[in-house]
């Protein structure tokens, strides 16, 4: 799914707002989010990220849906910290040939670590379903991010699509060959035939784009035409710089709450 189209569904103030500031505020909440070792501060940034999805009259239930996955990996890695990290056991849990002790300071930087995987999650969330692709990647060339990886960024999500056309076609070949009637081996001998030939053809049909764009003149060093030419309203320049001012104040809560 395209997530640059919910950019136009309804005329929300996010959606509103100036890519450019958009993507800067954002992209730096999710350093803010990397950094943060109190647990309020990232909960609270957290709930800040979720609360932008208001904005954009987003249902709740797609959110959550969105955020299942990320939230499922932030929880690994809280178990993992709870059981490794510390010297003061919390509790322990008896198995058949051992036992696994979880530490206070695990349960500690496990939560911190979970909500800053969860705040980081929300606010690219946020971002990508607000803002189109091509005005995130041209911002951030605007930036001074080098081309090459601004360049490939925007391969890969074209090329996301592409192996998602090949992996339905595919697939409904499978179907209508009978493929879901065999037994269970044969399908998992299937289902990793299907993989590789999806890989195969998309990098034959990347490597024939790639080639086409040499044809055409490309350089990596070429200087493309300026994207944006109307300047940033000075109402989103207020906005993105109360903002920005609300990130640097939770920096300098979590540097002097240590």
């Amino acid at each position: 799914m395209n997530l640059a189209r919910f950019a136009d569904e309804s005329d929300c103030p996010l959606r509103r707002l100036d890519s450019r500031v958009k993507t800067v505020v954002l992209l730096s909440g999710v350093v803010v989010a990397s950094v943060l070792s109190q647990w309020y501060l990232a909960l609270g940034l957290w709930l800040s990220a979720i609360s932008l999805f208001s904005l954009m009259s987003f249902d709740p239930r797609a959110l959550l849906k969105r955020l299942i996955m990320p939230m499922g990996i932030a929880w690994l890695v809280f178990l993992s910290v709870l059981f490794t990290h510390g010297s003061r056991p919390l509790f322990t849990i008896p198995l058949y040939y051992f036992s696994l002790d979880a530490y206070q300071e695990g349960l500690v930087f496990g939560i911190v670590l979970f909500l800053r995987i969860m705040a980081a999650v929300t606010l690219v969330a946020a971002l990508s379903f607000s803002t189109p692709m091509i005005d995130i990647l041209e911002t951030l060339r605007m930036c001074k991010v080098p081309h090459t990886v601004i360049d490939i960024a925007d391969m890969m999500y074209r090329y996301v699509f592409i192996m998602q056309d090949t992996a339905f076609t595919l697939r409904q070949a499978q179907i209508s060959r009978l493929g879901e009637t065999v037994s269970w081996l044969r399908r998992v001998g299937d289902t990793g035939r299907v993989a590789g030939s999806i890989l195969i053809r998309s990098l034959d049909r990347s490597t024939r784009i790639y080639q086409a764009m040499l044809s055409r003149g490309y350089d990596e060093d070429s200087h493309e035409l300026r994207f944006f030419t109307a300047k940033v309203p000075r109402r989103d320049k207020l906005m993105g710089l109360a903002a920005g001012s609300l990130l640097v104040l939770i920096v300098l809560l979590n540097l002097l709450s240590r």
